[in-house]
């Protein structure tokens, strides 16, 4: 009985042994080469990754893997078959179990331009778009989240100033069809060369972009310096304010923001890179810069002051509000460095640092998963690219493996296979509305005009709203309905009617006025949105 018992014991002790053992670290595909942008934890507690196949260090297709809670791939999905510098950079989960993905496309068109796609639980698509521009640059799909009534999008744009307007705000309905877009980083004429890495929601859907631009230090125009630069708006895309960090508590800081996460307050984390240019300890610092609610820089951490090259990019709560990010950091100016995890409290002060391997990248995407562990994806080079997933627990240390059988996509009623999604995508024109003067010009005709006059609804609404900083244009493509107002030369109000978005041309029959001028006027939201002019001739 005794040796019976300790034999039990043993195998106890030997499976515990080999669980705890076991590193969660997995590599997808490790022939081919891959990279991976974004991660998200799915339903079913499995794990899906988005990225591309690579041919040399530039996208050919775009990838999608879902994985099983222990990362053991699932099925892939290859998105586009032409291998034409397609690339999935951002995917979110549905409200119905579904995939929304983001990227970058050169299959159906001269130039690389966005794409959004729709996928349902079976990763079946639902619809596709790819968003045209008549630029003649690569233009990129930063980020996608659903909200509701339809998505929000970052795009990285090259307008009519290619360095100045590049970062914009899509709203798009449902079907991925244009409601609204918004420029940003225009609020200052000092902030120059922007670029919208990431966007993040809040739980009441306000929308922080993180990113860079060129800002010059206080009162000196010139030079221009790199700076982390932060953007929040509303709900509706209407610019709340625009930061460049510049001058934290009077000192001047340099470098760049990636991502971030906010509190119940409103504060802002984000993950950063500090340059420091003083010559006795100059160097790229990994750190973490935080900005109160109402866009003022409060403080920032540097995580290791003697690194000579080291940024941090990705930014995860934990459950007792401690904050984990991902870094790469190094003394030496160099390539290789430590890639790895430090764990912070709010005010950046280190709890733990888990230096996990040596390499010249970093982790693109992490997400803290239902059981209060931290996810990390990347793409690393070792003589070929490589997609790499590790698991950490909330003491930075290597997750174990599940023993237990999970169900997974349980939501579609047949296996999902491993194959190529086809990229049958419509192209949805967005020109520089500012220049394309007959979408946004309400038109009438006969003018003049006798008895039925007949007014064209604009396909496209302008709205400007002005402020002692800044001013906020937006172009819609959809709404609700826009009220049309007819005035006599006295002020007098002739006609108010509401038109439907479906109307795009209303007839009135103004044959009882009086001879004399009109002035036609279109409201959407108590703000005018165009006039015109008509004569009544007899």
């Amino acid at each position: 009985m005794r040796k019976t018992c300790f034999f039990f014991i043993l195998l106890l002790l030997l499976a515990f042994s080999d669980l705890h053992a076991q590193e969660w670290h997995k590599i997808y595909f490790p022939d081919i080469p891959t990279t991976t942008s974004a991660v998200f934890e799915s339903y079913d507690k499995g794990y899906v990754l988005g990225g591309s196949f690579q041919q040399g260090d530039y996208p050919g297709n775009g990838m999608i893997i879902k994985t099983d809670i222990n990362g053991k791939m699932l099925w892939s999905k290859t998105v586009s078959s032409s291998a034409d510098y397609t690339s999935v950079t951002d995917i979110n989960p549905t409200n119905d179990h579904g995939l929304i993905l983001t990227g970058i496309t050169g299959e159906q068109l001269m130039w690389y331009n966005p794409f959004i796609m729709k996928l349902n639980a079976c990763a079946e698509p639902e619809w596709c778009r790819i968003y045209k521009t008549p630029n003649e640059n690569d233009e990129w799909g930063q980020s996608i989240w659903q909200i509701p009534g339809g998505y929000i999008a970052l795009f990285l744009v090259y307008g009519e100033d290619p360095l100045n307007e590049r970062i914009w705000l899509y709203r798009l309905d449902n079907e991925g069809g244009l409601i609204w877009k918004q420029v940003y980083a225009q609020s200052d004429t000092a902030i120059y060369d922007e670029l919208g890495i990431m966007m993040n929601l809040t739980p009441d859907y306000h929308i922080i972009i993180n990113g860079i631009c060129y800002y010059p230090d206080p009162g000196i125009p010139w030079p221009q310096i790199l700076r982390p630069f932060i953007i929040k708006t509303d709900s509706t895309g209407a610019l709340e304010w625009e930061l460049p960090w510049s001058v934290v508590h009077g000192e001047n800081y340099s470098g760049e923001s990636y991502n971030s996460i906010t509190d119940n307050q409103g504060t802002i984390y984000s993950s950063a890179r500090h340059i420091v240019h003083d010559p006795i300890n100059q160097g790229d610092k990994p750190g973490m810069i935080k900005t109160d609610v109402n866009g003022n820089e409060k403080r920032y951490t540097d995580f290791f002051p003697d690194s000579k090259i080291g940024t941090t990019q990705t930014i995860n709560w934990l459950a007792d509000s401690t904050i984990v990010l991902g870094a790469f950091w190094t003394n030496q100016f160099g390539y290789d460095g430590n890639v790895g995890v430090i764990k912070c409290d709010r005010s950046g002060s280190i709890i733990k640092i888990n230096p996990m391997f040596v390499s010249q990248h970093l982790f693109s995407d992490a997400v803290t998963t239902f059981d209060n562990k931290l996810l990390l994806v990347g793409g690393f080079w070792d003589g070929i690219w490589r997609s790499h997933a590790y698991k950490l627990n909330a003491d930075l240390e290597y997750d174990t493996i599940y023993n237990q059988p999970f169900v997974y996509d349980s939501l579609c009623p047949h296996p999902i296979p491993s194959d190529t999604i086809p990229f049958n995508c419509v192209i949805v024109g967005l020109n520089d509305q500012k220049e394309d003067f007959g979408s946004i010009r309400m038109t009438v005709f006969p003018n003049p005009v006798s008895d039925m006059l007949n007014i064209k609804i604009p396909d496209q609404l302008k709205t400007t709203e002005k402020s002692n900083h800044f001013n906020i244009t937006t172009f819609r493509s959809k709404w609700n309905n826009v009220t049309l107002e007819i005035y006599n030369l006295n002020g007098e109000q002739m006609l108010s009617l509401q038109v439907p978005y479906s109307e795009k041309e209303v007839g009135i029959n103004v044959s009882q006025w009086k001879k004399g001028m009109y002035m036609i006027r279109l409201v959407y939201n108590n703000n005018t949105i165009c006039t015109t002019k008509v004569i009544k001739n007899y």
